[in-house]
């Protein structure tokens, strides 16, 4: 067997970034996954979002480890709200010289969207997602309710630590229980509930959870 069969192909152009944005409720799965649906809205979401995306700009689906993705606003339990997705492709000796294409998702199709670029927020924002990757910087623990905040208004499952941090400090709970919609509420207490039952089934599975990829990259200093 040809053990470069399952690499991805030449991408043209690459190094590269494509930077699309569109509103959260035309982030839809898909229609047909080829795999069972995740438990986890936001992940059966986002992977068709990127598969798109790669497709589009160089014919290939997302393949984990060779583009990297970044997203911003991306909040799906909100419809209406306008987001962010980058896709990344390659390396460059300086990132300044890398491309960015840039597009308007619509729900069907990519319409270019150059005038993007021409939005001092947009490249402030793009500033703080380098293309080259840094070093990953360790999230302190009194972060945590801030970013399952996040995760709740994302419709994300919440990893087992960050589960424990919460059920271990009652004021952080009473705090995200002001901070989010009550229907975000009620998720992160049935998430607290059913999470042993889940646990126990996982472990007869012989299931396992990689860390959460939720950590921003830092440029190295």
């Amino acid at each position: 067997m040809d053990p470069t069969a399952n690499e991805p192909p030449l991408l043209q152009p690459c190094p590269a970034r494509v930077l699309v944005q569109t509103f959260t409720h035309l982030v839809q799965p898909d229609p047909e996954p080829k795999t069972r649906v995740r438990r986890d809205p936001y992940s059966a979401r986002l992977m068709p979002m990127l598969h798109r995306i790669s497709k589009h700009q160089w014919n290939h689906e997302f393949v984990p480890g060779f583009h990297r993705w970044y997203t911003y606003g991306d909040e799906l339990g909100y419809n209406n709200r306008i987001c962010f997705y980058l896709v990344d492709c390659g390396s460059s000796p300086n990132d300044d010289d890398v491309p960015i294409f840039c597009y308007k998702w619509t729900g069907e199709t990519f319409e270019p969207m150059p005038e993007l670029l021409q939005s001092k927020e947009v490249q402030d924002e793009l500033k703080e997602f380098p293309f080259t990757p840094g070093s990953y910087e360790r999230i302190q623990d009194h972060h945590i309710r801030h970013i399952v905040k996040r995760r709740l208004r994302r419709m994300q499952r919440i990893p087992d630590r960050e589960l424990e941090y919460m059920k271990e400090h009652p004021e952080d709970m009473e705090w995200l229980e002001k901070k989010v919609k009550p229907r975000f509420w009620s998720d992160f207490l049935a998430q607290i509930e059913s999470r042993p039952k889940e646990k126990e089934e996982e472990r007869r599975l012989g299931i396992t959870h990689g860390p959460p990829p939720n950590i921003k990259r830092k440029p190295t200093s």
